[in-house]
């Protein structure tokens, strides 16, 4: 597999998941390839049905280092060719960057879904783009970013960076899932992004320079993403969208801009899309070019510069066309790589020379930058020359020379641990100068920079930079600094807890408040001053100082029995707020507080009092287990809404004798309240046994008992109710000549015809019966599986295969875990997070948190949380309505619903295929194979702008045009073969 190239003057670089490849070329003609050598591996090919993560898009930075990106559900463990595991970098998605001659790889930041495209502004700054959770990002080094449907595995990060543009190019209440086939034309396309670039260059119109441009994959067009700097960073706000392709065909993959200013546009020409398994069109594609005739025309015979002296390259450096300052930059830097000696030192004062002039305080910022950045690659700048930039005038010269001067040292991975690299050891007055900048600097870039930086200091040296960074206010409420601060501390909570608290005691921001008081408090077992420490500078702070140290806390002791009472407690709460009374008497009875404790069991016990405020009484109840505890759940176990919360209660009980009385409160329970009384009732075989003779007895309906219900009952390994089980309710595995069998039975009712005429309306109640416990399609639904909006729906094999066999393939995050507690419970789930202290593990009917003190041991199972075999409704279900419910599940749009008030109620199955107006470019083609690259209906102010395309064909040859009206009309040569599917 190959996802993308990258070449320099001996060779080609090759990312071919799960390795990075150089493939030299051995006789320097740019034709012949010597043998590839493995440079880096341990990218990781995702799992089978996930075809669309892979590490790609290969890009030489002006730094000159190599970057790559990742998509966020293909993980990776990368090193060299055979280093162990403790010498290898985890890569979680993001942006990459690889240094070939100190051979060197970083991950630079963690997060997103599917990032497909990446460029730097004028001023070196990267920006790249993404799908589904949003479309824009500022590169960001240390940050951790959102996801759509992966988990970020550091524990302690415990908040997570939001895309940067401040609008989406679809309708975010309606879900990502329903931007496809026009739906969100009017917001942009859609929902996901394919290739970047900002324009750069002297051929499109000045209005174009730097604005970023992205292909929107559905919305078959550009969106402008225009780039302006707020707070530490930036916003991308929309521009109008621009080059609209009528190509229904059209799969725009990449950009990239020419020598002559033009974009080259990457079509891979198929009827999928990412997820798809079924395309057409998979030996060819096609590359457009867009160039402006009213823009600047570069001749060709100036496009090929390999031949230039030193002296020519350099005067690049200050062409209109980046790529001619990119590319000159990166034949500099091959040359100088391969001097030595006298040669190297003298070419090096003359480069200083002949870049001088750019590097003057009264240049152009954009030369100056260039210039800069060419000068530390051809290693022509000393330390002392780029401490002088540090106090420059502009704040993107005061940017890159702290990046320069701390380039070689090591950056935490995405686990907030030191890589297997030599430490560093910064000059004590280097150290004393960034700190300097982190309070008096007034540009948020620099403090972003800097904030980035203290994940490549030793821990030891991290305090000093962070306290004046948190001392900002202007940076309160900032869209970066607050977490990327938290993210640079975490090593030091891990070295050092006792150095949080005066951190927290200067901190202006209130998040990184919030996240330092939850640190010190997860501490606590081991270390009890520290949190002693910050309830004591508390008790003297503001209210919303108070606020932000309790929240922490109790997020913190999420799980948590019991916590040990800090010596400052009762000291703060003398002092503490009124409007925080409740948060103080919940950490209370947390803490064993005996007051606290009685006023939490009195508003349980209220039948008065708001049900939500019970619930979480008697929650803190039951999680401070007080003596009465199961007393109060027991009382509470027939008053419906409560008693979901009491069972669970009774739940860390082992008296064999609550079987029966849970069995005999089952009707009482709210009808979304049963199936969570069931998973309590399996978690041990006594009150097993008491279920399946109800269910026997017919007392419980037996339909009440999921498949997973099935497999937890099995777990708990008792021969004796297995066969109960099997007795009562049914077999719990099918055999894989029974799940063929069904297949082929499926088979021969849903025919295309059967499954065009069926009814969506009725579909969606159905799969809300039988799949929405554990899926989620359109936006409504459970997260135990994979959301389905986005899968392979439209291909009825996959569909029965997945049906019927679900364990065949499995993504790592939707794996099953039994965890056996030592009370003797088993619990079955995906664990979805965990610390030193608890971990989480999401159930198909909640979500628990349990202390990993009670824990007898994990199992982890290479199987699906879906039970093995279809859905034991499945069988009961008629045909008609299996029919629907997969209409439903193929739809590509979510059913408009008729009464907004029922979340069942929707469209009748004409409404699946909304009428989209025509647009007036449009025009009906003159030939079958001719479409057309319309202006922008809303054409820009100024002169008209007559864009031109040129097209590769399917087969490389140059294609004939027609101007008409300042558009270019395509005419493709297709063989006959393929003109049906063309």
């Amino acid at each position: 597999m190959l996802t993308s190239i990258a070449r320099d003057d001996k060779g080609v670089w090759a990312m071919c998941p799960p390795r990075l490849l150089y493939i030299p070329d051995k006789d320097a003609s740019g034709l012949s390839g010597g043998e590839s050598q493995v440079v880096l591996d341990g990218f990781a090919v995702p799992y089978e049905g996930s075809y669309h993560n892979f590490a790609n898009g290969l890009r030489w930075g002006p730094d000159g280092w190599l970057y790559g990106r990742c998509g966020g559900s293909a993980p990776g463990e990368i090193g060299v060719p055979g280093a162990a595991p403790d010498q290898r970098v985890p890569l979680r998605g993001g942006i990459w960057r690889y240094h070939p001659q100190r051979k060197v790889f970083e991950s630079l930041c963690a997060g997103t879904t599917n990032p497909w495209g990446h460029d730097w502004d004028k001023f070196g700054e990267l920006f790249f783009i993404n799908t589904v959770n949003g479309h824009l990002w500022h590169s960001i080094t240390g940050a951790h970013f959102t996801r759509s449907s992966t988990l970020d595995q550091n524990p302690h990060a415990y908040g997570l960076i939001d895309q940067h543009a401040d609008h989406y190019h679809f309708d975010t209440g309606k879900g990502w899932q329903a931007s496809r086939d026009g739906a969100a034309n009017d917001l942009g396309g859609g929902h996901a992004h394919c290739g970047a670039i900002i324009y750069q260059a002297d051929n499109w119109p000045e209005e174009y320079r730097d604005k970023l441009f992205t292909i929107n994959f559905h919305g078959r067009r550009f969106n402008e993403e225009i780039l302006e700097r707020t707070g530490t960073g930036y916003v991308g706000k929309r521009g109008p969208d621009a080059f609209f392709f009528g190509d229904s065909w059209f799969r725009g993959i990449d950009l990239a801009t020419g020598p002559d200013g033009g974009v080259f546009v990457l079509d891979w020409s198929d009827t999928g899309e990412c997820h798809d398994r079924s395309g057409i069109n998979r030996t060819s594609g096609r590359i457009y070019k867009i160039t402006y005739e009213g823009g600047t025309q570069t001749p060709p015979s100036s496009w090929d510069i390999s031949g230039l002296g030193l002296q020519e390259l350099f005067k690049l450096e200050s062409a209109p066309n980046v790529w001619y300052a990119r590319e000159a930059s990166k034949r500099l830097q091959d040359r100088f790589a391969h001097l030595g000696g006298v040669a190297l030192g003298e070419e090096r004062l003359w480069a200083k020379e002949a870049l001088s002039k750019l590097l003057a305080k009264d240049a152009d910022p954009v030369l100056r930058v260039r210039a800069l950045l060419t000068l530390w690659r051809l290693g022509a700048l000393d330390e002392a020359a780029l401490r002088g930039f540090l106090h420059d005038d502009n704040e993107h010269m005061r940017v890159w020379a702290i990046r320069l001067l701390t380039d070689e040292w090591p950056l935490d991975t995405t686990m907030s641990q030191r890589p297997a690299r030599p430490e560093a050891q910064p000059p004590a007055d280097l150290l004393a100068e960034f700190a300097r900048m982190a309070r008096e600097d007034q540009s948020g870039l620099v403090r972003l920079t800097l904030a980035s930086l203290l994940q490549r200091l030793p821990t030891a040296n991290r305090a000093a930079l962070a306290a004046p960074l948190l001392a900002h206010a202007e940076d309160a409420n900032d869209h970066n600094q607050p977490m990327l601060v938290w993210y640079g501390l975490i090593p030091l909570a891990d070295q050092d807890l006792a150095a949080l608290p005066a951190l927290a005691d200067g901190c202006a921001l209130p998040l990184t408040r919030r996240y330092l008081a939850r640190r010190i408090a997860e501490g606590v077992d081991k270390n009890p001053a520290p949190l002693a420490d910050l309830l004591k500078i508390t008790a003297a702070k503001p209210v919303a100082f108070q606020t932000d140290v309790l929240t922490g806390m109790s997020d913190a002791f999420t799980g948590w029995r019991k916590a040990p009472k800090p010596a400052t407690w009762d000291a703060l709460v003398a002092k503490l707020d009124p409007s925080l009374a409740d948060k103080a008497r919940d950490l209370g009875a947390l803490f064993g507080d005996g007051r606290a404790l009685d006023e939490v069991r009195r508003v349980a016990l209220d039948k008065s009092a708001d049900i939500s405020l019970r619930k979480v009484a008697l929650q803190t109840l039951i999680d401070s287990r007080t003596p009465d505890a199961r007393k109060v759940c027991e009382q509470l176990l027939n008053e419906r809404y409560i008693n979901a919360v009491a069972i669970r209660g009774l739940a860390q009980e082992s008296d064999s004798a609550l079987g029966a009385k849970m069995v005999g409160a089952y009707k009482s329970f709210f009808l979304s309240d049963r199936p969570q009384a069931i998973t309590v009732l399996v978690t041990r075989p006594a009150w097993a046994h008491a279920l399946l003779d109800a269910i026997a007895a017919g007392k419980i309906p037996r339909t009440d008992i999921t498949a997973f219900h099935a497999r937890q009952i099995h777990n708990l390994g008792d021969p004796e109710l297995t066969k109960r089980l099997t007795e009562v309710w049914g077999d719990l595995r099918e055999s894989p000549e029974g799940i063929k069998q069904l297949i082929a039975k499926l088979r021969t009712f849903l025919t295309p015809e059967a499954i065009a005429k069926a009814d969506p309306h009725a579909g969606r109640q159905v799969f809300a019966g039988i799949c929405a416990t554990s899926h989620t399609l359109y936006g409504e639904g459970g997260k135990i599986g994979p959301d389905l909006t986005g899968a392979n729906r439209d291909n009825l094999d996959y569909l029965l295969e997945n049906i019927a066999d679900p364990s065949a393939v499995v993504a790592p995050d939707f794996r099953l875990s039994i965890i056996t507690l030592k009370d003797g419970r088993v619990l079955s789930g995906m664990i979805t997070t965990k610390n030193e202290r608890t971990l989480t593990l999401r159930t198909m009917t909640d979500v628990q948190t349990v202390e990993r003190a009670e824990v007898d041991k994990i199992t982890e199972s290479p199987l699906s949380m879906m039970p093995e075999g279809p859905p034991r409704r499945l069988y009961s279900t008629t045909r008609r309505s299996i029919s629907s419910a997969i209409s439903w599940v193929t739809s590509r749009y979510p059913c408009r619903r008729r009464n907004e008030s029922d979340p069942l109620e929707c469209c009748s199955v004409s409404a699946l295929t909304p009428s989209i107006p025509p647009r007036k470019y449009r025009a009906r083609p003159r030939h079958p194979w001719e479409g057309r690259l319309p202006s922008h209906p809303a054409p820009r102010s100024g002169a008209p702008i007559a864009r031109a395309l040129r097209a590769i064909g399917f087969f490389g040859r140059r294609l004939g045009s027609h101007r008409s009206q300042g558009l270019l009309l395509l005419r493709t040569e297709t063989p006959q073969k393929d003109a049906d599917s063309a």
